[in-house]
């Protein structure tokens, strides 16, 4: 049942993937990916890509690698109930970088993605014994998790890749000290895009 204090509340836990979390990551990854996204790309082409970038095996990679990490948002009775975790409803994953076109140094990490659904945009974020912290977004929750996490790993400095057009991002991450670097393009389906690569340091 829901905590007590905040029945009929949707409220947002943090907690670290493992990974049995790899089939509900793709699920919602998928889902969240699809929400953010379908306003953009043809139906065929977005639909190919979510199969093949948010299958569980690639989920799967990514928790196995010992330089990734991932923290899930949930919601529902995750706070002092550990055998029911909750149900995710957005995640961050960071890891090792994946830019290709881009000059990473060695003690680069790459967020990779961060991904929310958006009803869940203005929920109460609860600390581990279910309070509620003030003035803070689950958004914001799964980005300060990601920071701790990179600084965790060693790194030095995090990059991400948003697209041109995400206004909405774009603002969210500028707000979090990071600047833009440089630009990629890579190919969805039969439409090429283009993203914006942004860094800040650790």
């Amino acid at each position: 049942m829901q905590h007590a204090a905040f029945e009929g509340i949707e409220t947002i836990t943090l907690r670290p993937a493992t990974v049995e979390d790899a089939p509900a990551l793709a699920l919602t990854g998928a889902a969240t990916f699809l929400e953010a996204f379908t306003w953009m790309l043809p139906g065929p082409d977005i639909v190919a890509h979510t199969r093949k970038h948010h299958a569980v095996e690639v989920y799967a990679h990514y928790l196995a690698e010992p330089g990734s990490r991932v923290t899930l948002a949930v919601t529902g009775p995750a706070v002092g109930c550990p055998d029911q975790p909750g149900s995710v409803v957005g995640y961050v994953l960071i890891c090792a970088p994946e830019l290709p076109s881009f000059p990473v140094l060695p003690t680069d990490v790459e967020l990779k993605r961060i991904y929310l659904f958006s009803r869940f945009r203005s929920a109460p974020v609860l600390d581990a014994y279910g309070r509620i912290i003030a003035n803070l977004r689950p958004a914001q929750a799964l980005m300060d998790a990601a920071l701790a996490d990179a600084r965790a790993l060693g790194g030095s400095r995090l990059l991400l890749g948003t697209h041109a057009g995400n206004s909405r991002a774009i603002a969210f991450y500028r707000r979090n000290g990071f600047r833009e670097v440089g630009t990629r393009l890579f190919q969805v389906g039969s439409r090429q895009c283009s993203d914006l690569i942004f860094a800040r340091q650790l």
